[in-house]
């Protein structure tokens, strides 16, 4: 390869170089701006989140009024989720249609970055639907029942210092 055409050559590469920062800056900047939003089927708890999954927004609405709290805190962590995972999927779509496919192996790392980070989830249940865990308790006969810790001694029965006959100097 003579001299020109190694200019011309490495120019090309300065050229594809720029392209690519140029494409992976509008990218950065579009991620930004991210942010998904889950509603519970019963529309009594709404989770937002930002471009890193992050909450910005916990809403309790009255319809929530009669839940359990351990059933509200459960529809937020599943709101929670499931808007994570709808942000993976906004940032697959926006990477495939920020930078061109095949080009960069970056953007399809992102997009993998991304699923394992917020992996898909389950749609919001019916409201009418509940859900219930079953256990299953093995009966295991004639076993004894667990036994019960050693009783303290009572020391207001000992004396007013709860050392009554005993030597400090054993």
């Amino acid at each position: 390869m003579n001299p020109a055409e190694a200019g011309q050559s490495l120019a090309q590469w300065a050229e594809q170089l720029e392209r690519k920062a140029q494409t992976f800056q509008q990218l950065r900047e579009r991620m930004a701006g991210l942010s998904a939003t889950d509603t519970s089927a019963d529309g009594a708890v709404r989770v937002t989140v930002d471009a890193q999954g992050i909450p910005t927004e916990l809403s309790v609405t009255e319809r929530a009024g009669g839940m359990d709290h351990a059933r509200i805190s459960a529809e937020l962590m599943a709101c929670l989720r499931r808007a994570q995972a709808a942000l993976s999927d906004q940032a697959r779509d926006l990477v495939h249609d920020v930078v061109p496919k095949g080009q960069d192996s970056t953007a399809e790392s992102i997009v993998t970055a991304y699923r394992a980070r917020f992996p898909e989830q389950e749609p919001s249940p019916d409201p009418g639907q509940r859900n219930e865990i079953q256990f299953d308790i093995e009966d295991e006969g004639n076993a004894a029942p667990p036994s019960r810790p050693a009783r303290r001694r009572d020391l207001r029965d000992e004396g007013d210092d709860g050392w009554a006959d005993q030597s400090l100097m054993r």
